[in-house]
């Protein structure tokens, strides 16, 4: 039977690979016909595509990097690095506004007349009707796999959407003559980049930082579900979506065996297991159930004890 880490990490990199291919298609397109036209809000949408494409192969590397099993130096495996990839992602995006920023700065204070034809509108719409499709297939794969990457990656191309129908209302305006349109729009792509990448930012920071993944609450009452368990507290949970690390305090009968105690913390992990399948290492603490090891307080959400 095939790894199941094995058989997602050969997914998400097909439809990466896949994107890639269409998005170099859709970006070389945009370029070489804007500086063709002489249209800075093609170009810019172009280089919004060429961004897409530049993340798609910071993806790829990351996600090739995360497959990789524990070692020495990395014993909790190496998935964050997917993470460290959709940081890229953000990271490309920024650059690319300060590109369209200077761009459109120097437009602003020389403005030119050019020419929109049909074939402006044709490109246009060809390219926003690949992205769509490009968005809505990486989403729907990225949270089936619940792959960071691959959600993050289909925000940056949904942002390359709504970039593409404001190019399109510039070039209406620009049609009857309103020179001042190519600006206007270029100005709008950075605004749409600069949020759809603090989007991510705010993801991949909340994976580095720690940041719970379950509520401590849902655990204990899980947890308490195994007979013999009297208390659950200091639960913690951390890490990418898909590979959830979960640490948490058992307190059993202090009378019992210390082989039937292990027993009931192997039958807890198993339950949470069950019940989160995204849990792929899970640390239960069992102890005896006296005064001074039961819980003093509540915060954060679940129940904490000392030590």
């Amino acid at each position: 039977m095939p790894d199941r880490s094995a058989v997602r990490t050969r997914r998400i990199v097909t439809v990466l690979v896949t994107i890639l291919v269409l998005n170099l298609i859709v970006a070389i397109a945009k370029l070489l016909y804007g500086r063709a036209t002489g249209i800075l809000a093609i170009q810019a949408d172009g280089f919004h595509s060429l961004l897409d494409a530049s993340s798609n192969v910071i993806g790829l590397v990351g996600v090739l990097v995360a497959r990789r099993p524990p070692d020495d130096n990395h014993p909790y495996g190496h998935r964050k690095y997917e993470t460290f990839a959709a940081l890229g992602v953000a990271v490309m995006m920024f650059v690319g506004c300060w590109e369209i920023a200077v761009l459109a700065f120097e437009r602003s204070h020389h403005m030119v007349q050019v020419s929109v034809s049909p074939a402006s509108f044709v490109l246009m719409l060809a390219t926003i009707a690949v992205n769509v499709g490009v968005t809505l297939y990486e989403r729907r794969v990225g949270r089936e796999l619940q792959s960071e990457m691959l959600i993050a990656d289909s925000a940056h191309t949904s942002s390359d959407v709504y970039a593409s129908l404001l190019v399109m209302a510039s070039l209406v305006f620009m049609r009857f003559g309103a020179v001042w349109a190519d600006v206007v729009a270029s100005g709008a792509v950075v605004v749409l980049i600069l949020r759809a990448g603090f989007e991510i930012l705010g993801g991949t920071v909340s994976t580095l930082s720690d940041e719970r993944r379950v509520e401590p609450a849902l655990i204990e009452h899980e947890a308490l579900e195994e007979p013999g368990v009297h208390e659950v507290h200091n639960v913690r949970t951390r890490g990418p979506l898909d590979d959830i690390h979960a640490d948490l305090h058992i307190l059993v009968d202090p009378q019992m065996p210390i082989a039937d105690a292990h027993a009931i913390g192997h039958r807890v992990e198993d339950r949470l297991r069950t019940r989160w399948p995204s849990f792929t290492d899970v640390v239960v603490h069992v102890e005896p159930g006296l005064d001074h090891e039961r819980a003093t307080r509540r915060e954060g959400g679940g129940l904490r004890a000392e030590g």
